[in-house]
């Protein structure tokens, strides 16, 4: 037998002028007997490796970092999670590091969570026709695992630590990545709520695909495309990216943001700007019932107006049923729609989100799920388009078009056509029209601080000087005075003033259990929240409204906390846009606190004291201190009983316990929280008692209740702690008989430190959440600097 073949590259030569077919290439093989052939010699038909099999399914589902990150985030967003942190390193091919808040991974799922088709969402075939997550081939951690380093931290809510695990090629492995570890398990650690997947060292074991991929720089751009795309769609989670060793974030977006502020921060303001909202819905009129008739549930998004123009392309951001897609045929319908609205060569913005009946739509058509398939798709893709050219023609009533800028003076027109006069006048046309003037950034007007950006040493537990902490815990186990702490210009009053220099120098005052009476430990109460309807307490939040001060409100609601410059006057900085602010922090705090007392009435939190403290000795301090004055306080006897005459309405509405011991005495057992982690200040309950049984006008509804909030307010404020060292006490101190001076330094070091945490990561962040600053402080806010001003006179900062 001749076995006679055209080769690949043969052709057919036709001679033009004997018309003679010329046969090029032509092989003839040699004679071979089919019976001759070796039975052996056939190639026979088998299985391949499974890892073949696995590395192959690999590259089809991960072409590129941004393949695998989308399949990660989309694992993320199907977990509930409100906030995503992604950590990039060359690209993503070095580190893909994703983090988020969701619901975690049990321990007992890890051991199959890399193998293929285990994480699937999908019980039966025909549950694709009503498949609503993201996922449900479980494919994607499998893929990851054949091709990539992959490491998982994960906890759930219910357990108490994280667990980590290593995985290869789809099995679990030790921290070396070594392939077929026997008895591996996965590793407790320390870890928050949530799940971290480390992706290091992709297509590892896939040289080829690593010569075909682009720059670092053009795979971190991909990326950061992905992130931002998922970023305007998913409303209510939060995303932020970062390079792998910057201090800065890349791209950040809150979880509270609206559609407008996402593509804003996405996109750009030229974007944001001119945006118009598309909305549709499948069942709004029975005439146009389109989910009835093509499955249309509804259509949401933002395009731009015709006087977006920019010549930079876009490419749509399209989800359906909220799966990012291409989608080419609506691609091609809006984009005909705007040629009658733009001018030539400048491309539009489109986001659109599409929901669409899952037994309409066909997400399996894809292995990157980059397309999908639905019924109606020409009809649906016309009701589209009639929307968006009703609504571009809606809005062209007048266009918006740049201008280049005339120079200023004739100088300037001078100087430039000194400079351009050598030159052809086709290039000098050309250069000014297509090169704009350069925007130099202003260093003078920067602001390098992000108000809404946690601090680094917010997550690190507070330490305070390790020589002397310990110490001072020991042996101050009792208030060392009591002192009376009135913020400026709300108690001046000459007989609180003397109380207070008399009480300063007195050196026998004994006030055991105050300070060590505050339980640390947190309970949960039963207690319902309370509608308060009392018109006095209306009231009072009315007037207290009434003289918000919007500036300043803006001013604490965006600032930056600095620090301590006057423990003794009570002074600290922050920092608002450019400028820089000093505040007594003992007025503003006493406003803040009453603010929260006021809002919370009847609902407050219950400290609970550990030990019950008697009314008659705490203010005996105060008596004792007056005896050679010659002003006298009220009887102790008739304080008490206006207090515990009124101890069922301080415990109804303001969760102070008054009761009587079991001999008879009056004491305290219980005090309200304003705020979960401030204490009050106990050294102050002795002037907190006198002033219930004294100042309060308990016949006037308004005026009592206010003043009893005044006082709560006060006992909140922190103290002042005193830099006058020339004296020094040691009478109350045990087996101590002398103290230095730099003795008490080292202690108000610490104490300061103390204050200073509390002010950082307690006070000035409820500040910012919920105080409407008044018209009461605006002489306790100075600004002392700015920016500009700064550049004055120092031509740098």
């Amino acid at each position: 037998m001749i076995d006679i073949r055209l080769a690949r590259n043969a052709f057919l030569h036709k001679n033009s002028s004997s018309n003679i077919i010329i046969f090029s290439c032509l092989i003839i093989s040699n004679m071979v007997d089919n019976g001759s052939m070796n039975e052996n010699e056939r190639q026979k038909i088998k299985h391949l490796d499974t890892s073949v099999v696995n590395r192959i399914a690999a590259g089809e589902i991960i072409i590129q970092p941004a393949n695998a990150l989308k399949e990660l985030l989309e694992n993320s967003i199907d977990a509930k999670s409100t906030m995503i942190d992604i950590l990039i390193k060359d690209g993503g091919l070095k580190l893909l590091q994703i983090s988020d808040n969701g619901h975690g991974i049990n321990k007992d799922d890890m051991c199959l969570l890399c193998e293929r088709f285990t994480t699937s969402k999908l019980s039966k075939f025909e549950d694709l026709e009503s498949i609503a997550t993201y996922g449900f081939r479980g494919e994607a951690l499998a893929s990851i695992s054949h091709i990539a380093r992959l490491s998982v931290i994960t906890k759930t809510k219910s357990t108490q630590l994280a667990h980590k695990a290593y995985y290869l090629n789809g099995k679990l492995t030790n921290a070396n990545f070594k392939a077929d570890v026997p008895n591996v398990e996965p590793k407790p650690i320390a870890g928050k709520d949530g799940t971290q997947i480390i992706v290091e060292d992709l297509f590892y074991n896939v040289p080829s695909r690593l010569k075909t991929l682009k720059s670092k720089n053009d795979e971190f751009s991909k990326i950061l495309d992905v992130i931002g795309r998922y970023a305007v769609h998913t409303e209510g989670v939060g995303f932020s990216c970062k390079k792998f060793g910057e201090s800065y974030q890349v791209l950040v977006t809150r979880p509270t943001m609206t559609l407008t502020e996402r593509i804003r921060t996405v996109f750009g303001p030229a974007v944001a700007n001119e945006l118009i909202d598309v909305e549709i819905k499948g069942n709004e009129t029975v005439e146009e019932d389109y989910q009835g008739k093509y499955g249309l549930v509804r259509v949401s998004g933002a395009i731009t107006n015709s006087n977006y123009n920019n010549k930079k392309k876009i490419q749509p951001v399209f989800f359906i049923n909220h799966r990012l897609v291409t989608c080419e045929p609506l691609k091609r319908a809006i984009s005909s729609i705007y040629q009658f609205f733009l001018p030539k060569g400048t491309q539009p913005f489109m986001y659109l989100s599409l929901e669409i009946e899952p037994q309409n739509l066909d997400v399996n058509v894809h292995p990157t799920k980059r397309e999908v398939r639905f019924l109606y798709e020409d009809e649906i893709i016309e009701i589209i388009s009639s929307k968006v050219h009703q609504l571009l023609s809606s809005i062209d009533s007048s266009r918006k078009f740049k201008t280049q800028n005339i120079l200023s003076n004739r100088q300037d027109l001078k100087r430039s056509n000194d400079e351009f006069s050598g030159l052809p006048r086709e290039h000098t046309l050309n250069q000014s029209s297509s090169q704009p003037a350069k925007k130099y950034r202003q260093e003078n007007k920067l602001v390098r601080v992000d108000a809404q950006q946690s601090k680094l040493n917010t997550f690190l537990t507070g330490q305070t000087d390790s020589n002397y902490h310990g110490q001072m815990t020991k042996e101050f186990t009792q208030p060392e005075i009591i002192q009376e702490e009135i913020p400026a210009d709300i108690e001046n009053e000459a007989t609180e003033s003397r109380l207070d220099s008399q009480i300063k120098s007195n050196n026998s005052i004994d006030s055991r259990g105050v300070n060590s009476s505050l339980d640390s430990q947190f309970q949960m109460s039963n207690r319902k929240r309370m509608k308060v309807n009392l018109e006095s307490i209306l009231s009072l939040r009315k007037e207290t409204t009434d003289i918000v001060h919007k500036p300043l409100t803006n001013i604490f609601n965006n600032s930056s906390y600095i620090g301590i410059i006057d423990e003794s006057r009570r002074l600290c900085c922050f920092q608002f846009d450019v400028k820089l602010f000093m505040c007594d922090y003992s007025a503003v705090l006493y406003e803040f606190f009453y603010q929260v007392a006021l809002s919370e009435f009847c609902n407050y939190g219950e400290i609970t004291l550990s030990e019950t403290l008697s009314l008659d000795e705490l203010l005996e301090p105060l008596y004792l201190s007056v005896l050679n004055n010659d002003r006298k306080l009220q009887k102790k006897t008739d304080i008490i009983l206006k207090i515990m005459s009124m101890k069922d309405m301080f415990m109804e509405y303001f969760q102070i316990n008054f009761s009587y011991d079991t001999d008879g005495k009056a004491s305290i057992l219980a005090l309200p929280m304003l705020l979960k982690n401030v204490k009050p200040y106990l050294s102050k309950l002795p002037y907190f008692i006198y002033r219930l049984g004294s100042r309060i006008d308990y016949e006037n509804e308004k005026e009592c209740l206010n003043g009893i909030l005044r006082e709560i307010s006060l006992l909140y404020v922190p103290e002042s702690i005193s830099n006058d060292f020339t004296r020094v006490d040691t009478t109350g101190i045990p087996n101590k008989q002398e103290q230095t001076q730099e003795y008490e330094k080292q202690k108000n070091v610490v104490k300061r430190n103390e204050l200073d945490n509390i002010l950082e990561h307690a006070l000035f962040p409820a500040l910012k959440q919920r105080f409407l600053a008044t018209e009461n402080i605006l002489g306790a806010v100075v600004q002392i600097a700015d920016l500009p001003g700064l550049y004055k006179v120092f031509e740098r900062c």
